[in-house]
């Protein structure tokens, strides 16, 4: 009986076409070695593996950029196929990323901080003081990622995507549409070589390479409503959420054009030079147009 349960819950999923997608796991934390991959640098940019911090695994690779054409590459000694399942427009290729920062601080020595313990040549003495640079997790200064892929027969995609303003536990989630990359249906893509670049000279983490597939639909909130004075400076902060997609948050204040774009961004302010009851309108689509748009609306009093 339960292998008759199980027979005919295939069958139904084979009918209403809602099987799910294999995800596919480009790097996964492994170890070089395990992994069947050479870690580099492209151009004057640098890659290497790393344990300093993981997301997955037991390794990640840390890549210093240079701009858009200098970076990191990982090349696959076993081409991975991208596209082993039929893909549709809710198929992604995610990176997860960490960035960080440098700062400079008082070493610490056995005679107390900022202290040299003992004297080696090339090294404070003990009694003197010196610095260490430490990494701590930031917000990143990136705006943009580049990602370079070649095919094992020679064919070459790539695509340039915003980073999220949004991270979870300090990683960022870079989803690059299959539409975007240009994969179609019935074909194949396996990937020999990733490189990946920034907008601006960075260093940061890469954590995980994968597929996903995603059909969550945007929803959007503008926040409460409210009650100011004109000439007040009014904060609006967007909330929305969209599985993998990339959003973008577009502001109708309602006192000038009723159609027009008055700011964008999750976090906004404006001033009212006027009295009147507004509705202000918060769009948020997807910004490579896979998903339907959602609107939100929160209302604004402004007393004279």
């Amino acid at each position: 009986m339960r292998n008759l349960c199980a027979i005919a819950l295939i069958l139904a999923a084979a009918l209403s076409g809602t099987v799910a997608r294999g995800e596919v796991l480009v790097f996964k934390g492994d170890a070089a070695p395990d992994a069947g991959i050479t870690i580099g640098g492209w151009g004057s940019g640098a890659a290497l593996e790393s344990s300093e911090r993981v997301y997955v695994g037991s390794r990640s690779v840390k890549v210093t950029t240079e701009g858009l054409h200098e970076g990191g590459s990982i090349a696959f000694k076993n081409p991975i196929e991208l596209l082993a399942d039929p893909v549709d427009d809710n198929d992604y290729l995610q990176f997860v990323l960490a960035f960080t920062t440098i700062v400079r601080g008082p070493g610490m020595g056995s005679s107390g901080p900022g202290f040299g313990a003992t004297s080696v040549p090339g090294l404070p003495t003990p009694g003197s003081y010196y610095y260490h640079e430490f990494e701590i997790p930031s917000r990143p200064k990136v705006n943009t990622i580049r990602v370079v892929m070649e095919s094992a027969d020679g064919r070459g995609v790539e695509a340039t995507v915003d980073v999220p303003g949004s991270e979870e536990a300090g990683w960022y989630k870079i989803s690059v549409p299959f539409k975007v990359l240009g994969f179609k249906q019935g074909e194949s893509f396996r990937v020999s070589r990733i490189c990946i670049f920034s907008d601006v000279a960075d260093t940061f983490y890469l954590g995980e390479i994968g597929t996903v597939r995603d059909s969550t639909p945007i929803t959007a909130q503008a926040g409460d409503d409210q009650v100011v004075a004109v000439y007040d400076t009014v904060t609006f902060p967007g909330e929305a959420e969209g599985g993998a997609s990339m959003l973008r948050y577009s502001w109708n204040f309602g006192d000038r054009d009723p159609d027009g774009e008055d700011a964008t961004g999750q976090l906004v302010t404006h001033k009212y030079t006027k009295g009147g009851d507004f509705t202000v309108k918060l769009t948020v689509s997807d910004v490579s147009g896979i998903k339907k748009p959602a609107v939100a609306t929160v209302a604004v009093s402004v007393n004279d």
